[in-house]
């Protein structure tokens, strides 16, 4: 299963809503979804830099209906850093990869893609457990998976009983170990942690003004 997959599974509630980061939902699909092109060859995210460059190096398409279904706009990106793709309004493989899983009969198209076949989440779920209890090492799919709910600030809320006894602070340092150096993720946490800031301040400045 693609990494993509797995997030859009990991983000959509299993009575067919998509609440779940709903705000940044669609910045963590395209993380994912820039790792499984990297994996698959298509895309070479350059080796050095903070925000590296990703460029599309291998043409046509992956017969991978999520991936594939980005490739148009990301051809037109190439060249750009890793947050910036990230951050495009262009790139947005949630439809595709929804579908895709539909296909799979692990989904229901519906207004938030109802869960009919429960087993992959699962299976996900009971690997990301023993890679946070130190049972199993962690596939680049794994770690980045992880790094993604983490970025997306809510690794503690939909991780539930996988995080084992960890407490927030405890998993946050757990998963900033594993996924530490994964290029799509420090992208992500580019994109994100600003905009989470700045609604933190807004949040706090309202909370003053209402007081006063």
């Amino acid at each position: 299963m693609l990494i993509v997959e797995e997030m859009f599974l990991l983000l959509t509630q299993d009575n067919g809503t998509t609440d779940r980061a709903r705000r940044y939902r669609r910045y963590g699909l395209v993380a994912a979804a820039l790792t499984d092109l990297a994996e698959a060859g298509v895309l070479k995210i350059a080796a050095e830099g903070k925000d590296p460059k990703a460029t599309v190096v291998r043409a046509g398409m992956t017969g991978q209906a999520p991936l594939d279904a980005i490739l148009p706009a990301l051809d037109g990106l190439s060249g750009r850093t890793l947050s910036q793709l990230v951050s495009s309004s262009k790139l947005n493989p949630e439809k595709a990869t929804g579908q895709a899983l539909a296909r799979q009969g692990i989904v229901r198209e519906d207004s938030g893609y109802l869960t009919v076949n429960p087993a992959p989440e699962i299976a996900l779920r009971e690997r990301l457990g023993q890679v946070l209890s130190g049972h199993r090492d962690p596939s680049l799919a794994e770690a980045t998976g992880l790094g993604i709910l983490k970025a997306l600030n809510v690794a503690h809320g939909l991780l539930g009983p996988a995080r084992g006894d960890l407490d927030r602070r405890g998993l946050s340092r757990r998963i900033e170990s594993l996924a530490q150096g994964v290029p799509a993720v420090e992208a992500l946490k580019k994109v994100v942690d600003p905009i989470t800031a700045s609604t933190m301040t807004m949040a706090t400045a309202a909370g003053s003004a209402d007081a006063s």
